[in-house]
């Protein structure tokens, strides 16, 4: 009887964290995504990575290997103009993609998070792996 019962919660662990890994591994392979698209894109030279980030995975993090100012991280976000290589900037990808939020880094180190998260939660990101 208590052998039934041990092995009965581990299975239900088990299941349990194959669920919490399903939409994490997601976030992983849509951040792979972005950054092969933009690998293959005008900003091929910029070096962009997107990675997903956070405690869920949830949280997506774009970095250029380069350094760049404000109306570029607002041009890529919301995808204006010759920076709207995924339909709609990568405020769409990430609607599309349900990540939580986005954060972007530059080669410098500067960071710049965009609402629901907060400038303290993107600067303390863990990367997913």
């Amino acid at each position: 009887m208590t052998r039934t019962l041990i092995l009965g919660a581990l299975c239900m662990l088990l299941t349990a964290a194959r669920c919490d890994t399903a939409p994490a591994n997601t976030h992983v392979a849509a951040a792979t995504e972005l950054t092969r698209m933009y690998a293959t894109s005008r900003f091929v030279n910029w070096h962009i990575r997107a990675t997903a980030a956070g405690t869920n995975c949830d949280v997506l993090v774009v970095q250029a290997a380069i350094i760049v100012d404000e109306s570029q991280i607002e041009a890529l976000h919301y995808g204006a103009g010759t920076y709207d290589s995924y339909k709609g900037g990568v405020l769409q990808f990430t609607r599309d993609h349900a990540f939580r939020g986005v954060a972007y880094k530059d080669v410098s180190g500067r960071v710049w998070a965009y609402p629901p998260l907060s400038a303290h939660e993107a600067e303390a990101l863990v990367p997913c792996h």
